[in-house]
């Protein structure tokens, strides 16, 4: 071998056995140019096989992300993103790394995984199988209506359900998630394991606080629904949210916590900020309040798109038909998160902005005539601590509406106007 030929063996070489990759995830190798390179094009076979013979622990990774690479490039074209975002949204593998003395365990759950890519594949939707050390579950929501449970609840990953009375319930988990308590008197006991999940379901006219065993701290809006470990185990703490939350995320540098809201993760290590995720609405929301998130697509594309950062006072808008996101800057981020302290704010809101989001605190279905401008802008602040028909009372007061309450709905007519005197 040529002096020139050792040269550039050896550069090549040192460019592969970086320390970035001795420390890449199975997400990381998937996003990396080089390495998509090598598994589609042979590109550097030999340097990346050097590799693996140099760092054995990570084998098992490169062999997942090869595969799933693989999958990706043969069937990109056959995917409906709209079948590869239904089936994420019912599908969540987790895995976890054992010690040697568990070797045989470690393969046959590698085969499993395997198997659930190759059935993805079969029905002909290959889906970005996100890999986190941590629980093994499968994450599966809860089919209950918001607008007809009339308590909020706390389900265990066993079926058991625990009711909490009153418009608003305050619950925390101690460390060990084995004991819940609920508004500061009453104590209930948890079969708790490492890998169970619990969801706490909050209907459309209650709202509900939460303290997770970490220590973070969660809001949830009327119409909302958490899905979280009773126990945190493994490289990250992820929640499932479907709604709208309010997150004071306990500082833990080597535990990142990630908020999963359908087609967006939003990765934190301890911060503050607002998440609005309603299925009704075609918006994702992410306001930061204080500290810094990274707000990444779960999707198919999510494998080479890039993280996006947002910085206190800083909105980001995903909009989840076209898949892209908006950020804006100086943004009063108090504004968004008002509702916690039980008050609705609104700034050239329309009237119909404004009735959603009653409809979801009050649990009530507005009827409105024809002639109501509901796209008529209106701002103020409302106590939600009111009753309804105080609430609307103001509401008519700022805007030419008038209304009628009838049990569980609100009769919203154009308000007419007096005729001048002669």
């Amino acid at each position: 071998m040529s002096t020139k030929q050792a040269i550039q063996d050896l550069i090549i070489n040192t460019t592969i056995v970086d320390k970035k990759y001795t420390k890449y995830s199975v997400e990381d190798f998937t996003q990396d140019t080089k390495f998509i390179n090598w598994v589609t094009n042979g590109t550097g076979n030999k340097e990346w096989e050097d590799f693996i013979e140099q760092n054995p622990e990570l084998s098992k990774d490169i062999r997942l992300a090869s595969k799933i690479v693989t999958a990706l490039r043969y069937k990109k074209s056959d995917l409906d993103v709209g079948d590869i975002n239904e089936v994420y949204k019912n599908i969540e593998v987790f895995y976890k790394l054992h010690h040697q003395s568990k070797r045989k365990i470690r393969l046959r759950k590698l085969m499993q995984y395997a198997a659930v890519l190759v059935l993805v594949l079969a029905v002909g939707a290959a889906i970005p199988i996100i890999y986190y050390a941590g629980n093994q579950v499968q994450f599966s929501e809860t089919p209950i209506s918001l607008t007809e449970v009339r308590d909020s609840k706390l389900i265990t990953s066993g079926g058991r359900e625990i009711l909490l009375k009153g418009t608003k319930s305050d619950i925390a988990l101690n460390s060990t998630g084995k004991q819940l308590k609920i508004d500061r008197d009453s104590i209930v006991e948890l079969d708790s394991k490492a890998d169970q999940m619990a969801e706490l379901v909050v209907p459309y006219g209650k709202r509900s606080n939460i303290q997770l065993s970490d220590g973070t701290k969660v809001w949830l809006n009327a119409g909302s629904k958490l899905v979280f470990p009773q126990k945190f185990s493994g490289k990250n703490r992820k929640v499932f949210l479907k709604g709208e939350g309010y997150f004071e995320v306990a500082k833990n540098k080597d535990l990142p916590f990630i908020v999963s809201a359908n087609q967006m993760d939003i990765r934190v290590h301890g911060t503050r900020f607002n998440v609005n995720n309603f299925d009704t609405e075609k918006d994702i929301e992410v306001v930061l309040v204080e500290g810094e998130v990274g707000l990444k697509e779960n999707n198919l594309m999510s494998l080479f798109s890039k993280e996006i950062k947002l910085i206190p006072n800083q909105k980001a808008v995903y909009d989840k038909l076209t898949n892209k996101t908006v950020v804006e800057s100086n943004v009063d981020a108090s504004y968004y998160i008002s509702w916690t302290k039980g008050l609705l704010e609104f700034n050239k809101e329309s009237i119909l902005f404004v009735f959603e989001r009653l409809s979801r605190y009050y649990n009530v279905r507005f009827v409105t005539d024809d002639h109501v401008e509901l796209y008529r802008n209106v701002s103020g602040k409302i106590d939600l601590k009111e009753s309804l028909e105080a609430v609307m009372k103001v509401i008519s007061d700022a805007a030419p509406i008038s209304f009628r309450i009838s049990e569980n709905q609100v009769f919203v007519n154009q308000k007419i106007q007096a005729l001048p005197k002669r």
